[in-house]
């Protein structure tokens, strides 16, 4: 059955785990143990092995099947990121891969910062996959929820309290709360004067 999980299905049933050990207030997450302890119990065949950060030029981080014919699987990210929330953002969006897509792709994924942006690359449906598996993972909608209403003005002090509580990225906090308000919005990120990418609210 869990072969046929969608990425927020997956969310939803490690969310349960985490609530059942740890209880509600179990944030931020800690990734690095939940893909390794979690995998060695569902999945003993095949598990998580190793989580570490590692020389990966143009990427943000990595799934890849563990070498010279021994089990499990490995999970890196560019220890040349500083940012405490991409590294935890980048960890959950790998685990989402190994999860929902390692059966299909044996060789596993490299994930750059355009794939975890834009939707134009090869891996355009994988990849944002993953990325709602990690969303749902790290900031489940019912915790948000209670952080930020949905109908709530909001202002960005409750956005960074987000990005701390579940130890996240700006941006990715704001993407959570842009996929979850019932307010008219649009989160618009530029560089330069010149706009990278938008994504509007769709409020019912």
């Amino acid at each position: 059955m869990s072969a046929a999980f969608g990425p927020e299905r997956w969310a939803i049933e490690l969310t349960h785990v985490l609530n059942a050990v740890f209880g509600p207030e179990h944030f931020p997450i800690r990734v690095a143990d939940l893909a390794r302890e979690y995998s060695a119990q569902r999945f003993p065949d095949d598990p998580v092995v190793r989580v570490a950060g590692d020389d990966l030029p143009g990427f943000e981080g990595a799934l890849y099947r563990a070498k010279g014919g021994r089990k499990g699987w490995g999970i890196i990210y560019n220890d040349a990121i500083t940012s405490r929330g991409r590294i935890n953002f980048t960890l959950a969006h790998e685990l989402g891969h190994y999860l929902l897509h390692r059966h299909d792709h044996p060789q596993g994924f490299t994930c750059g910062d355009r794939d975890m942006t834009g939707w134009d690359s090869e891996y355009a449906r994988l990849e944002q996959q993953a990325n709602v598996f990690a969303a749902n993972l790290l900031m489940p909608r019912d915790d948000f929820a209670r952080q930020i209403p949905a109908d709530a003005r909001i202002d960005l002090d409750m956005i960074r309290h987000c990005a701390d509580r579940y130890q996240v990225s700006l941006i990715a906090a704001a993407l959570r709360w842009i996929s979850h308000t019932s307010r008219r919005a649009i989160l618009v990120v530029s560089r330069d004067g010149f706009i990278l990418w938008r994504a509007p609210a769709t409020p019912p």
